[in-house]
């Protein structure tokens, strides 16, 4: 391609990210009016037509195209996949769920640098074409597996579709027995929350950026804040520019990119950990942990980094500071599979209500793919000109968001989706919830079709009326946030009558 500069090649790479943007973004009225699985089909469709176009591509603006109209499919996967996992999965298990899609994503790229180093002795363009064709393989599984995927209740209920609703949720808790009392009050929570969406009249992009009673402007920014936080966390210094990192430690081209594929394997142990982790210790300690962790081993990839570059100029007599390097940017990627990795995806696709649910994942998923494309952008010229200062500058970052982290958001472990819409909004939304629920139990009691008992819908089996207690982590009289009690947010109970 002429080899070209490195403000060059940061396009080059970057530009996949704003096909991406694009494409989230596209999710928020796409997602709703398809549905959750026709657009993650339309995006595995759209990413295999731009690997196409990947594969042939002949000059640098047919790079830039190609990958630009891929992105744009990733970003509809992206945007949509979460979503998915969120309004399928049982409190219980639904943070593993989105933890365990962010595994599956480490080892596609523990795939991908495995591939390109075998590939390094092969040569020619087979060595370059052969892996941008091989990205078709997956999405073609993808496209295909999403034929025995149900479309998600919430969708369903949503469009008033509330038999196939019912059928969906028969599917996934019980032997496709819809009048099973788990099928039948998991369907009454979600039925109530969307009709108190559509009572304060939840739908458009002018909600999403109000206040309102459902603090949507406050969820949205929370949704977009922690996707920013992973992107300026440093990963994708260390992980799109990874055989750079290495040989600027001192390593071969070869060394560097095995090392690389390395570096994979230990980043997909940490990705792991939250997985086991996530509900038995919540989102927010995770999170402020992997800031701190972040910040500790970028610091020290730094430092040793310029032990290295001293030792080879003569300035110190010490040698290691190139194995150092090398060590904690594996440790770095640890913490980071281990943290941010998962919890950036998993808190926007929880946090908004169902019919904003589409629209507020997509903005989130779009500023992920926005603060991916400045990273890619300015990594390489940054390398070049400040060299290990690059991650002193990224250590620092992770240091000021943690107290965004702590004062900000709010724990959702154990929680429904209908909960969670709760725990952000305000009082008369939550008295107004809890009539709509009362109304409803008591028609369903009258028509005498099932027996009335408890069910327990939450991961840590809550009963009694919904409520609030204000007193443990970040939604309280913030400006955006319109709850009444303590600045530090909320556990809410549900019990769900049959």
């Amino acid at each position: 391609m002429g080899r070209p500069n490195a403000a060059t090649i940061g396009a080059v790479v970057a530009l996949y990210e704003i096909g991406c943007m694009f494409g989230a973004l596209s999710c928020g009225r796409v997602g709703d009016w398809l549905g959750r699985r026709q657009t993650i089909r339309v995006g595995a469709v759209i990413l295999i037509a731009g690997a196409v176009l990947q594969t042939a591509m002949i000059d640098l603006p047919m790079a830039i195209v190609s990958r630009i109209i891929t992105g744009v499919g990733n970003g509809m996967i992206t945007a949509t996949v979460p979503v998915y996992q969120s309004e399928v999965a049982p409190p219980s298990s639904r943070g593993a769920n989105v933890c365990f899609e962010c595994s599956l994503l480490v080892i596609g790229m523990s795939m991908a640098y495995w591939l390109e180093f075998g590939l390094y002795y092969v040569g020619g363009e087979f060595a370059w074409r052969f892996p941008l064709a091989f990205q078709m393989l997956f999405a073609i599984i993808l496209l295909f597996g999403t034929i025995i995927l149900p479309e998600t209740p919430r969708w369903l209920v949503s469009k008033d579709r509330h038999e196939d609703a019912k059928v969906v949720l028969a599917r996934l808790w019980t032997d496709e027995d819809t009048t099973h009392p788990r099928c039948i009050s998991e369907f009454e929570e979600i039925r109530d929350g969307i009709e108190l969406e559509r009572r304060m009249g939840q739908s458009s992009y002018k909600e999403l950026f109000s206040k309102g009673k459902f603090n949507n402007r406050y969820r949205v920014c929370l949704g977009m804040l922690s996707q920013i936080i992973q992107q300026l966390s440093g990963i994708n210094a260390t992980t799109y520019y990874l055989t750079t990192v290495f040989k600027q430690a001192g390593f071969s081209t070869p060394m560097a990119m095995m090392f690389g594929g390395v570096d994979t394997v230990v980043y997909f142990i940490g990705s792991l950990l939250p997985i086991f982790f996530v509900e038995r210790i919540g989102r927010r300690p995770i999170m402020l942990w992997g800031l701190v962790g972040q910040a500790v081993t970028l610091i020290c990839l730094a430092g040793c980094q310029k032990a290295g570059t001293d030792y080879k100029n003569g300035v110190i007599s010490t040698p290691g500071g190139d194995g150092g390097a090398a060590a904690f940017t594996m440790l770095y990627n640890f913490v980071f599979g281990a943290s941010w990795l998962g919890m950036a995806w998993l808190y926007p696709a929880e946090i908004f209500s169902t019919n904003m649910r589409a629209k507020g994942n997509s903005m989130s998923t779009a500023a992920n793919w926005l603060g991916n494309f400045i990273v890619a952008e300015i990594t390489p010229v940054l390398f070049e000109g400040i060299q290990f200062w690059t991650y002193i500058l990224f250590a620092l970052l992770n240091i000021a968001f943690i107290p965004m982290v702590y004062f900000w958001f709010p724990e959702t472990k154990g929680l429904t989706l209908e909960q969670i819409e709760v725990l952000f909004a305000t009082d008369d939304v939550k008295a107004d919830a809890e009539s709509i629920h009362n109304r409803h139990h008591n028609a369903d009691q009258s028509q005498g079709n099932f027996d009335v008992e408890k069910v327990e819908l939450g991961g840590d089996g809550q009963s009694g009326k919904i409520e609030m207690d204000q007193s443990s982590t970040g939604v309280g009289n913030n400006s955006d946030s319109g709850n009444e009690g303590d600045k530090h947010a909320a556990h809410a109970e549900t019990k769900t009558n049959q």
